[in-house]
């Protein structure tokens, strides 16, 4: 086999798992995986034994050649390894197959024993009166009354009107053009400036021309570059404090202790500005270390997220949009805010962030002790310590206490944090004495106790809320600032007469951030120039409409048979749940310990495994589990529904690693499956099992069953017999930190088709047809992927002529001063991609869908209107707004749900943003007006799209009751919980990343090769 992505003379680190394969071989006769219940009605699968066998055997050779410089490596086969791959994973099967034949009567064959557990109804599932967990579900059920509404944006109509509230911040950058000029010029200035004589300040004035001139590899151009892709995320961060001073010019008057806490905090966070911005401080000035870790606080404070674990700060959340006009020589970026406010951290027993982060910083916690105990987890978490250590102490160190009788407020505003900590938190923080760390970090949990902190947190946080609340329509607000390039970037002049104009930072672009500032626009005698901007913040209300859709919808069952698979501890409670008659006889097993990774329990008798032989146990465990279930579903029916359910001892207090090991693997293995059958993945936490938290688990684990959708007789019935939805992503698999040679990274591609075809009695049924991966190199993922080509292909031959072609935003997070090449910079979006998909296909509508999401507040409560949605695009630009019009804002939906038992647990709702790009994006690739006419415009067609767009929220939904849409259908493809993401794990080499996925996507494609 020759991987199709491989590209000659690649940088990349070879991997060769020779050593791997040949130990499984070899170990696996000693360690039989199969084995029958005693009622012969359960396929047993133990793994474990097997892996924790390998993983502690001596001498398994490391399957990364070269680790230097290296991120991620999966499969980029060493050549000879890569020819031997298809017949050593070929043997594996072999092995098991034997094993598994040789584990059930001779009488019977495995296509036999798999027919036999395959129930052939999803209504075969017991129904028990008595139930610790039943997987049964009335499929027969219909749902009706389920609703939409329609919402429109208005100007002119009072704020108490308003259902929702959205406050929009968009950037502009002027002067892009200029940057160039402008970065010449003040280095020119800073030579006449310094030099006296006028012969060396013509010679180094005509070495910077030789050097500009070279800007395809100069230093120069690679300070342009920086300044282009590392300072928006520093505009973002200064928009959270000019959204607080826009808060406090708006807020009631009424709480004067309220505007006295965020009238502070916006002090203190400017005193943080103020100290890493600080010109004459040099780099040693800012280095602090602890546990033997040191970071640099300029560094660590120069970027977007530096103020993000505040409890109270706002949060810059989705980007609607950008553009860029060269010839204005402007570059637009539009976002919204949600504001934090100390809401629980669900992840660690819903504590407050407050106190979440606090738990960070005290040495005596439980995650501070193991995390710094852990090789793999020390430096990230130090630096993560001394972060916060400043960030805490800069905003909430006070002498006042708001509980004594002469407490007065205004004290707050005099506090001086700057000077205290530089000369008495700094010095220790720098210093090698970590038993004096330690004091500071117990005084400073000690002085938030005694201070009472948490009672200006609870104040400031209720002037926010009830300011939030408010129902009247704020002006806009627009604030000039300046993005300032520092001189301390320049090298010194006598470097400068060698043709050197810039310091050694220039080669670390996260290092330069230090050199960028932004603020208030003024004139800056430390500039080496000054690009002006400006911030704009504005308070869009969205109000109800008359037009509302309603239908019915239950699951399309017929014909669809069932295997189901469990994934469980070894354990007796985990044992009892499984085995009761709720649950189904027939089940394919795997069991495992869940206590093999992560830290050991105080009752623990066996070590658990290091990070490098958890390597080779997750290696094992992936490997042989796929191969399991592909030996026992060879010619299994097309028809056949997976649904693999996890039981969980762990809890958020108590995550046991092995368990979300397990989960992780078992949601790549349902992505594999759904190539050709119907899989999908869930856990139920056993300690406490409860009805509420079955039924919804329930309703996720049936999501990826096809559902059917009527209509009712107020509701115009669409005419589109077939929509095609597909859904791309990718997660890298093989790549290096360095930029060079980047198209010759590796990433894995995954994808999604889901189909919606109309029936002849308006019947409109809606199926999650299939996913796929396959694996490229960048250069070919954003070309011609033929995954995706043929995807499209066979789709068309089913008469499927129109196709939703979704991807979240490409977003470039640069200022667009330095030219960009455009496919990357669209990523799925590529024009040759469209190209591709549409080539040979003359009348095929192929529109490309960008989505995102941001953040509204309610206004008032809009009951049972908890599916809402703008669809009309003259509204919708006052969103965002291109003026060139390539990118239009076409549809939003919103989930109007309140989760929590405190109504504020969940103060703002998401909102899902669909834009797309016009034709004339694509010259002579799309139809710019079949685009117009279908997604922009309003029209039967445009509606009937949209129709069927919301039907794809609605089937996600994982919910029994209170049904409404899922506001974001694409996580199992796209962000954190993403199948991507999830299928990475730690290589055996430190620092290294392993893609489990991209790596069974070449195990899949050796194994789909027909059996001889």
């Amino acid at each position: 086999m020759v991987n199709e992505f491989r590209e000659g003379g690649s940088s990349l680190a070879p991997v060769n798992y020779s050593s791997f394969l040949q130990q499984i071989m070899r170990k696996l006769p000693d360690y039989p995986l199969f084995g029958l219940s005693g009622d012969r009605q359960r396929l047993v699968i133990q793994i474990d034994p097997l892996a924790k066998a390998l993983a502690t055997t001596p001498g398994v050779d490391n399957p990364l050649i070269s680790t230097q410089g290296v991120r991620t490596a999966t499969v980029n086969f060493a050549r000879g390894f890569e020819e031997q791959f298809p017949d050593r994973i070929q043997q594996i099967r072999f092995l098991l197959q034997q094993q598994l034949a040789g584990a059930i009567s001779p009488s019977e064959t495995i296509q036999e024993l798999r027919d036999r557990l395959i129930l052939n109804s999803l209504s075969e599932l017991p129904k028990a009166v008595e139930k610790p967990l039943s997987l049964w579900q009335d499929f027969a059920k219909p749902y009706p009354n389920q609703q939409t509404q329609q919402l429109r944006i208005e100007t002119n109509r009072p704020g108490s009107d308003s259902a929702l509230k959205f406050h929009k911040l968009t950037i502009n950058v002027h002067n892009i053009n200029q940057v160039q000029d402008q970065l010449k010029q003040g280095i020119e200035n800073y030579i006449l400036e310094v030099v006296d004589n006028e012969a060396e300040q013509q010679e180094l004035l005509e070495m910077l021309q030789v050097e500009q001139v070279q800007e395809d590899w100069s230093e120069f151009h690679t300070l342009q570059k920086i300044v282009d892709t590392e300072t928006l995320g520093k505009l973002k961060k200064y928009a959270q404090i000019v959204y607080l001073e826009y808060l406090l010019t708006h807020l009631p008057i009424t709480d004067q202790i309220g505007r006295i806490y965020l009238q502070d905090l916006i002090r203190r966070l400017k005193l943080i500005e103020q100290y890493i911005n600080d010109p004459s401080k040099t780099k040693a000035d800012y280095e602090v270390n602890y546990a033997g870790y040191t970071i640099d606080y300029r560094d660590a404070f120069s970027r977007a997220e530096a103020f993000d674990p505040l409890p109270i700060i706002p949060i810059v959340a989705g980007n609607l949009g950008e553009y860029t006009d060269k010839n204005q020589g402007e570059t637009q970026f539009i976002c919204g805010f949600k504001m934090k406010l100390n809401g629980a951290v669900q992840a660690y027993g819903g504590q407050p962030s407050f106190d979440y982060h606090l738990g960070l910083i005290n040495p005596d916690s439980q995650e501070h002790q193991e995390n710094l105990a852990n090789p793999e987890t020390a430096k990230t978490f130090a630096e993560k310590v001394l972060r916060r250590v400043l960030l805490y102490y800069f905003i909430f160190a006070s002498r006042s206490n708001p509980l004594d009788p002469n407490y007065d407020p205004n004290s707050e505003l005099e506090y001086p944090a700057l000077e205290i900590f530089q000369t008495k938190v700094l010095p220790i923080l720098q210093g090698n004495n970590e038993e004096q760390k330690k004091t500071l970090f117990y005084g400073m949990i000690k002085g938030f106790n005694d201070y009472n902190i948490r009672k200006k947190i609870k104040g400031l946080g209720e002037l926010l809320r009830n300011g939030l609340k408010q129902q009247t329509i704020l002006p806009t607000g627009t604030y000039p600032i300046h993005i300032t390039v520092k001189r301390g970037i320049l090298s010194e002049i006598g470097s400068m007469s060698s043709g050197v104009f810039f310091n050694e930072d220039i080669i670390n672009p996260k290092k330069c951030l230090r050199y960028i500032s932004v603020g208030e626009a003024k004139v800056d005698s430390e500039a080496l120039c000054q690009i002006p901007a400006t911030i704009k913040i504005e308070d869009i209300r969205y109000f109800t409409a008359e037009s509302r859709e309603e239908f019915t919808w239950k699951y399309q069952i017929d014909g669809i048979k069932v295997l189901p698979v469990l994934w469980t501890p070894k354990n007796q409670e985990c044992q009892q749940t499984y085995r009761h008659p709720g649950f189904p006889n027939s089940l394919v097993v795997f069991l495992y310990d869940n206590t093999t990774l992560g830290p050991a329990k105080a009752n623990q008798t066996e070590k658990p495994l290091s990070e490098s032989q958890g390597f080779t146990y997750r290696f094992v465990w992936t490997l042989l589990s796929y191969i399991c279930l592909d030996i026992l579903l060879e010619n299994a029916p097309n028809n056949l529904f997976i649904p693999q359910i996890r039981l969980h001892l762990g809890n958020h207090n108590n995550p046991l690693h092995a368990e979300k090991f397990i989960a992780n693997l078992s949601k790549s293995l349902s992505h594999l499956l759904r190539g050709k059958y119907r899989s999908n993945s869930q856990g139920f936490r056993i300690n406490p099992l409860n009805q509420y938290k079955i039924y919804n688990g329930l309703a996720s684990l049936y999501s990826v069953l096809p559902k059917k959708f009527r209509f009712s007789q107020n509701s115009a019935p669409p005419t589109l017999d077939k929509l095609a939805i597909i859904v791309v992503s990718s997660r890298e698999s093989d790549a290096k930190y360095d930029n060079k040679n980047r198209q010759s990274r590796m990433a894995n591609l995954i994808g999604e088709v889901i189909t919606v075809q109309r029936t002849p009695n308006n019947i409109i049924v809606l199926t999650p047809l299939l996913t796929f991966s396959e694996n490229y190199s960048l250069k070919n993922l954003f070309g011609e992927p033929p995954i995706l080509i043929d995807t499209v292909s066979n789709l068309y031959r089913q008469g499927y002529r129109h196709f939703l072609y979704i991807a979240q935003a490409p977003h470039t997070s640069t200022l667009h001063i330095t030219k960009t090449e455009q496919d990357e910079g669209l990523y799925f979006m590529s024009p040759s991609i469209i190209n591709a998909l549409g080539r040979n296909h003359g009348d095929i509508k192929i529109y490309p869908v960008f989505f995102d999401k941001y953040y509204v507040r309610k206004v008032k409560d809009m009951k049972q209107q908890q599916s809402l949605y703008v669809q009309d695009t003259a509204e919708l630009t006052r969103l965002s707004q291109d003026p060139q019009q390539q990118a239009v804002v076409f549809f939003n939906l919103f989930n109007g749900i309140t989760v929590g038992k405190d109504k504020d647990d969940r103060f703002y709702n998401g909102v899902m943003s669909y834009s797309t790009l016009l034709g004339k994006f694509y010259p002579g690739v799309l139809d710019d007006q079949n685009i117009r006419q279908d997604l922009i415009y309003q029209s039967p067609l445009k509606n009937d799209i949209l129709q069927y767009l919301t039907l794809f929220h609605f089937s996600r939904f994982e919910k029994t009751k209170d049904m409404c849409i899922k506001l974001d259908p694409y996580d199992n493809l796209i962000g954190d919980d993403s199948v991507g993401t999830l299928s990475i794990f730690p290589q055996m080499s430190p620092g290294v990343d392993f893609n489990s996925l991209a790596f069974l996507t070449e195990v899949k494609k050796v194994l789909n090769v027909p059996k001889r």
